[in-house]
C-alpha cells in the first residue's frame, strides 16, 4: 500500500487526484487562513451517494452518525493541518467505488472546494 502525494489547492478550484486500489490518499487545500481553523465546520460529501456525507468535523470533533457507511473507519481530518489553516482529508484503503467528485464546504469562508478522485 502506498501513500499518494498530496497536493494543495485553493478554495473554489477543481482538481483531479489519482490513486490505486488499496492506496491511502489525502485531499488537501490551503485556505490561506493564517489561524487555527479546527473549531470551524468542515464537511466533505459526494452528491452521488446516499447518504452523501463522507466526513463531518465541527468544534474539534468528528461526527459519524450521518456518515455514509462506506467511509466509516476510513476518513481522518488532520488536526495539525487545521491548526495551520489547511484542510486535509485522508482516505484509507481506497476502493474502486471511491472514484468520484468530492466536495468540501468550509464554513468560515462560505465557499467550497471540489476534487475528482480517479481510481
Amino acid at each position: 500500500m502506498s501513500e499518494v502525494t498530496r497536493s494543495f489547492f485553493r478554495l473554489g478550484e477543481a482538481h483531479s487526484v489519482m490513486a490505486l486500489v488499496g492506496d491511502d490518499v489525502t485531499l488537501s487545500y490551503d485556505t490561506k487562513q493564517l489561524k487555527d481553523i479546527s473549531e470551524e465546520t468542515v464537511e466533505w460529501s459526494r452528491t452521488d451517494l446516499k447518504p452523501d456525507l463522507v466526513h463531518l468535523h465541527e468544534d474539534r470533533r468528528t461526527f459519524y452518525k450521518e456518515q455514509n457507511p462506506a467511509y466509516r473507519g476510513r476518513t481522518v481530518l488532520s488536526e495539525e493541518d487545521l491548526e495551520r489553516g489547511i484542510i486535509s482529508l485522508r482516505l484509507s484503503r481506497v476502493r474502486l467505488a471511491d472514484e468520484g467528485n468530492y466536495t468540501c464546504l468550509f464554513s468560515s469562508v462560505h465557499n467550497q472546494y471540489t476534487v475528482q478522485l480517479l481510481v
